[in-house]
Parts: structure tokens; sequence; C-alpha cells
């Protein structure tokens, strides 16, 4: 007569053993508990079908999901915050200048503290170990749980008539006027200018946010219609969630090619972050668990097209699939350590604004 005790049981006899340990158990009481989750996830129906998966596994947890690109959830979180509000338990997506920013001010709070399943804990489990899933300076609070061959540029081959173009390159006279970029200040965009202000300084940004003309949107599909149509051949900081939902509307991709000349390595939106004094912390500590476990990983990351770092994960995405050597020696496009390019780089960006 009761089918939620019998679902339960289900639920613990199909996780991993360590799983069904009596802290675990006690976990899922408290969430349970607690009876909620609200999270900010990346844009897109696939992202948002995947996690809401957690709710399937733990039924008793009203799971709420608001998809926000970065630029616009942290200014959200911060007024909310001014006015008292502590509404958000955590964000699903990548890490740039402004999130670190709020770090740095207290307004995150950790989240190695929180993983608990052995098979997160163990070094052996990640490409790079434990640290290698961080990046942040602390190694704390920025969970970057994806790691693929980054390229936030690209260009339409045939709508370039066969041109090539390179990364030093998006500076030529040739390519004014051609260029789309997302909104500059955060994301993908802000990220790959600050790579490109760490390789090549501070004029070849002011440059290409300059003269080069970038027509500036906030719509990840209007950008890769832009790209596909040829308006605006060369597309900058689009992100890699963006060529899914292409594909799932029918569009071809044969002809949009990585802009090349550096080695980049991103997570993408495959990252995690935790705001301080978040109203549920018992089903947000569950729910980063479920995410990082195996199991989940090996589920999520076919979907949405990324590579795990975890190291008993296939790749999503094979032909961006990266080993430990080769993220070591390429430029990581979310690490902390870029953000004093980032600060030059917004910098730039606020005096070309108009």
């Amino acid at each position: 007569m009761r089918a939620f005790p019998i679902l339960a049981a289900a639920i613990l006899l199909a996780l991993p053993a360590a799983a069904q340990s009596p802290d675990w158990q006690a976990l899922v009481a408290a969430a349970n508990k607690e009876g909620a989750l609200t999270l900010s996830a990346p844009t897109g129906k696939v992202w948002r079908d995947q996690l809401l998966e957690f709710g399937k596994a733990y039924p008793a947890i009203r799971l709420d999901v608001s998809t926000f690109a970065s630029r616009d959830f942290w200014p959200r979180l911060v007024k909310e915050r001014e006015a008292g509000q502590y509404l958000w338990d955590l964000r699903v997506g990548g890490a740039d200048a402004p999130s670190y920013n709020l770090k740095n001010q207290g307004v995150l709070a950790p989240i190695r503290p929180l993983l608990m399943l052995p098979e997160i804990l163990d070094d052996k489990s990640w490409i790079g170990g434990l640290d290698g899933l961080f990046l942040d300076k602390e190694k704390t609070y920025f969970v970057a749980f994806a790691a693929y061959d980054s390229q936030s540029v690209y260009y339409n081959r045939a709508k370039l008539g066969g041109a090539e173009i390179s990364m030093k390159g998006l500076i030529d006279p040739q390519w004014s006027g051609k260029l789309s970029m997302a909104d500059p200040r955060a994301g993908a965009s802000l990220n790959t200018l600050s790579v490109l202000d760490k390789v090549y300084g501070d004029a070849f940004v002011e440059r290409l946010v300059t003269a080069q003309k970038p027509v500036i949107t906030k719509e990840p599909r209007q950008q890769m219609d832009w790209l596909a149509s040829g308006r605006y051949p060369v597309a900058f900081g689009l992100p890699s969630a963006t060529f899914v939902e292409y594909e799932q509307r029918g569009g071809k991709t044969e002809d949009f090619l990585k802009v090349p000349g550096l080695r980049l390595w991103s997570p993408g939106v495959g990252g995690i972050q935790v705001p301080s004094k978040g109203p549920h912390p018992a089903a947000t500590k569950l729910f980063i668990n479920w995410l990082l476990s195996r199991d989940t990983q090996a589920k999520l990351m076919p979907a949405v097209q990324l590579n795990s770092r975890r190291a008993d994960v296939e790749p999503g995405d094979p032909e961006t699939a990266l080993d430990a050597a080769q993220i070591a020696s390429a430029i990581a496009t979310q690490s902390e350590d870029l953000l004093p390019f980032e600060h030059r780089t917004v910098e730039i960006l606020r005096k070309a604004a108009p």
C-alpha cells in the first residue's frame, strides 16, 4: 500500500555500497527533511533534463532549476543578498572573474569539505588527481568536473571561401566586421579574451574589440545562426552547448572549424559553485556527490557532449578529449590564475565601450 518506502529501498539497492553507509543514509534523510533544492543551471534543454534526473533518484526533494549565464546570475545573487535574501543553493556552470571576485569577498562556500563518497575522494578517480578537480588557488571552491580541448572561437570555412584564420590573425583587417562576440562581460568571451591578453598583450585585445567591430549578442542561438548563415562567419565566445542544441535542430556543423593557434583547455559549463548561507545545505551536499559520482558522470557526459575529468568515464566528445599531460601543458581558460589578465581585459572593455 505504501509505495514510497519500496521506492526508497530500490534506490538504496541501486547505489554503490559506500553510498549505503550510515553516514550516507543520514545525509539522505537530512536532505529529504529539507525537501527542496534551488540551483542555477546552464542554458539548454539537454542540461536541464540531465540535472532533473536527481529528482528521480531522490523524489522527496523538490528540485527547482533555473537557467542563467554567469553575467546574469551573479549580479542577481548579489542584489538578492543585499536585500537579505539567500535563495540559491548552488550553481552548475563555468567560472570567470566575477565569480572569483565573489569568492574572494566571502560570498562563496567551500565545496571540498562537502565531498563525501570514497570514489570521489580517491585521487585515482580524477585526471590530474583530486586537486585537479579545482580551478581556484585554494583548491577548495571551484569544482571543474569537465575538461576538454577548448576553443570558443569558430569560423565557417564555407562562408569564408575556404580561407583559413588563426587566433593571432583575428585582428587582421580582412576580418573586420565579420565577427560576432558573446557578451564579453563574463563567460566564454571574457575568459578567452583574458587568455589572449596573457599571450598577446593589451594592444591585441584592444584592437580586437574596437577595430574589428564585433557585434555583441547575449543569445547563443542567434550567434550560431549568424555563423551558419555567414552574416558573421567568425563567432567568438560561442559555448559548446550551443552546438549540441544546433545539431538537435537538424543543423550541420562540418563547416564550422575551431580557430587554431593556442592550446587551451576548459571545463566549459561543467563546473560547480556554492553560495554561502544556502537554504538547503544537506540537499546541496547530496546533489554534489550525486553529480560527481561515476554513474551520473557516465550518463551526463554523452548527453551534453563534454568530457569528464573522471578517469573512469568515457569521453562524451572523444575529439576534444585530453589526458593529464595535455591538460598540464595547456592554458586553463577558467583558472583563477587568469584573474589578473581578466581584470586588465575588463578595463580594456570599459574604455572601449561607447
